[in-house]
């Protein structure tokens, strides 16, 4: 990748300071101009963040568990955008010191007027609400704990200006389950839709989406019966929105989803579908929910605080909810430009397993992220 870099920058040197002038008063200004309109516009931005949390853990009522967490943020990142009339297209890397470099970003668009075909790895419509500003856990977000993400998959996707979006989205969360053997058939991408609407002072979200996979010869033990194919249906709706009362804002979602995990979302306790002793599919039922508020004081610093909650259950007899929640309270403190701090505190609550009895499993942090844009 870096020697990428060098080639492009030689290659635009070499072009800035030797091609011949346009005119003869032809200036700087007008050979940049000239390079880019040969091969475009090319930007490179970064992001470098770091967490320091301490995090007091409750494993059950006999056992808990301290750590301090003061290491850079696997979210930090280096990325470059290059935009050439109406192709455009962004490469990010993610950064993180215990386990190396990864693709977080890597997709091209072509802008029709009406909107943009997009291809290439981006966040889904489902992975791109963003409504909480919980920092810890690289900036967690609340995503899993009531707040709907479905990550950053490769798509074909259709944006449009008046705030449809469509996606056709690898599956990647196909499996043949607990199953012992079987045949796994993914024929068709998982769907996303999510419609955004804006004005000064709101926004709404309508979002929802639907994948299916095969599980062929299903086999529960080894050396068991066949039970034939199987197919498991997921998907997930939801809404969402906020309102912004200058200095104060509310934000809000719900959503309710089928098999979350078997779909692709981050669904804290979720452990999606399963087969029952028959080999027949036993659906997992999901929901989520957060909301946050928060207030801006002196036009500089903001104040949020935000809560989510989860639960998962089996459709089958003697399931109860597992449920999960979390809720935090932060403020957004700049220091120089770019420059700023987050101090947060905040609680990561098990609650209820699958039994309806209590986990005694919680975390309770305070600490402060850092982050530098650049």
């Amino acid at each position: 990748m870096q020697k990428i870099w060098v080639c492009l920058l030689a290659i635009g040197f070499v072009f800035v300071f030797s091609a011949p002038a346009p005119a003869a008063d032809g200036s700087l200004e007008d050979r940049v101009k000239a390079l880019e309109d040969t091969i475009g516009s090319w930007s490179i931005y970064g992001s470098a963040r770091f967490q320091t949390f301490y995090n007091d853990n409750n494993i059950n009522d006999d056992t808990d568990d301290q750590d301090l967490v003061w290491d850079s943020a696997a979210n930090a990142r280096l990325g470059g955008k290059m935009v050439k009339d109406k192709i455009s297209g962004v490469y990010e890397l993610g950064v993180d010191d215990d386990n190396g470099v990864s693709t977080r970003l890597i997709y091209a668009s072509y802008d029709f007027g009406a909107g943009k075909l997009v291809i290439g790895q981006d966040y889904t419509p489902l992975g791109s609400m963003f409504y909480s500003n919980q920092v810890v856990a690289n900036d967690n977000d609340l995503l899993g704990w009531g707040a709907i993400y479905a990550g950053r998959v490769p798509q074909i996707k259709l944006q449009l200006k008046n705030g449809l979006e469509f996606a056709l989205v690898e599956n990647k969360s196909s499996s043949k389950l607990n199953a012992f053997s079987g045949d796994v058939d993914a024929l068709m991408p998982k769907l996303e839709v999510r419609y955004n609407l804006k004005s000064g002072m709101f926004f709404a979200d309508i979002f929802g989406g639907y994948s299916t996979f095969k599980v062929e010869d299903v086999v529960m033990v080894q050396g068991g019966a066949n039970f034939g194919d199987e197919t498991l249906n997921a998907w997930a709706v939801g809404v969402g929105g906020g309102l912004n009362l200058d200095p104060a804002f509310i934000r809000a979602q719900v959503y309710m989803a089928q098999n979350a995990k078997n779909f692709g979302l981050s669904h804290t306790d979720a452990n999606g579908a399963m087969f029952d002793d028959q080999g027949s599919i036993v659906d997992e039922d999901n929901f989520g929910a957060h909301i946050v508020v928060g207030t801006k004081i002196s036009n500089k610093y903001v104040v949020e605080a935000g809560y989510g909650y989860v639960s998962s259950e089996l459709d089958v007899s003697g399931s109860d909810k597992n449920t999960a929640m979390s809720y935090y309270l932060n403020a957004t403190i700049p220091v120089y430009g770019s420059f700023f701090v987050v101090p947060e505190v905040g609680v990561f609550d098990y609650a209820d397993g699958a039994d309806g009895e209590d986990e005694h499993k919680d975390t309770t942090y305070f600490g402060a992220k850092w982050q530098i844009n650049f």
